[in-house]
């Protein structure tokens, strides 16, 4: 083989002949940008067919115009969620010659156990943070005249519904898009601690768009993206992770009525009203938990948690599925995650 061909090989294609992780990385972003345009395009179209149809256009008014909001907060993030399910079913079975399961959402046996434990987790880590600031007296809460979106005007059962919907659906995607193709290629090609670093560090930059973001917020943010990134280590699936991004945001809140990362639409299905108040360095102030230290405090015990538990297994169905075509043995550890050979990274 020719100098210049080998060099050329070398630079797109590793010992498996598979492309190198960050032309995967980039083919995945370029998919992601079609699937993106050709979905956005197609809601435009059927929107132009059927007015009546729910929009995917953000509502210019969305304080006279509720039920519109929550309606596009539900469809965009559903169209987001879809747009990663197509980039991700194109490359996972093209470039690392795998399932579209094997990315994480996978119906493996134990998977509703996974997902469950994930919920109860995160469920009681947000409880956490929110107890240490209502205990210091950084968080308030009054009833509320429930309920107060027109949405979920019929029942408190209804509003649980349309909360539930949401925070699924984004929790869903945001794991697909952070912990799924992308942080698997890095895991693989160059270990755990730099998967981590290159997926949670813009999982936290992604937030600072929100409304009264801050330094501490994404720092928090940030964390959140490595204990969300411990879960699939430890499961090697995205059900726990899923649940855990779920009912952190859910129960802040649905139960809470809290910001969620300075969000404060679904705060109209919440079953009170909190207030975070002074010193808003621990109960993040108008960002709502996220933004303090009760939940640098709480994100930071549920992480050690989930690494240091050794009931955290992958799936023997999740093994199976990793280690077909060209991945080989190595990819999954048979030793729990807080073993040193369980997070070794591959040998490429």
């Amino acid at each position: 083989m020719s100098a210049p061909i080998e060099l050329a090989r070398n630079i797109f294609l590793n010992e498996d002949a598979e492309l190198r992780c960050g032309w995967r990385i980039a083919v995945f972003v370029v998919c992601l940008l079609l699937a993106s345009l050709v979905i956005s395009g197609l809601l435009a179209l059927i929107n132009r067919v059927i007015p009546s149809l729910p929009s995917t256009v953000e509502p210019s008014d969305p304080q006279s115009l509720p039920n519109s909001e929550l309606v596009y907060l539900i469809t965009s993030r559903t169209t987001a969620l879809i747009t990663v399910v197509a980039a991700t079913a194109v490359c996972a079975p093209l470039l690392e010659h795998r399932s579209v399961g094997s990315v994480g959402f996978k119906l493996h046996r134990g998977w509703w156990r996974d997902f469950l434990i994930g919920a109860a987790v995160g469920g009681a880590a947000i409880a956490l943070a929110v107890g240490i600031a209502k205990i210091s007296g950084a968080v308030s809460f009054e009833s509320a005249a429930f309920p107060r979106a027109p949405l979920a005007e019929r029942s408190m059962l209804l509003a649980a519904a349309t909360a539930v919907l949401f925070f699924l659906v984004a929790a869903a995607f945001e794991e697909l898009l952070f912990r799924g193709f992308v942080f698997q290629a890095l895991l693989h090609n160059a270990g755990p601690v730099v998967a981590l670093v290159l997926t949670s560090v813009p999982f936290g930059i992604a937030h600072l768009a929100n409304p009264s973001s801050t330094a501490f917020s994404t720092i928090n943010t940030v964390l959140a993206g490595l204990w969300l990134g411990a879960a699939y280590l430890a499961t090697r699936s995205l059900w726990m992770a899923t649940g855990l991004h779920f009912s952190w945001n859910f129960v802040m809140a649905f139960f809470f009525g809290l910001p969620v990362s300075g969000l404060v639409t679904l705060d109209r299905l919440a079953l009170v009203l909190g207030r975070s108040g002074s010193p808003e360095w621990l109960s993040g102030g108008n960002y709502g938990p996220e933004g303090g230290l009760a939940a640098t405090i709480a994100l930071l015990l549920a992480t050690v948690l989930i690494w240091k538990t050794r009931i955290f297994r992958p799936a023997d169905e999740m093994r199976e599925a990793l280690t077909r075509g060209r991945r080989g043995q190595n990819e999954i550890a048979a030793t729990p995650v807080n073993s040193d050979q369980a997070i070794r990274p591959s040998e490429r």
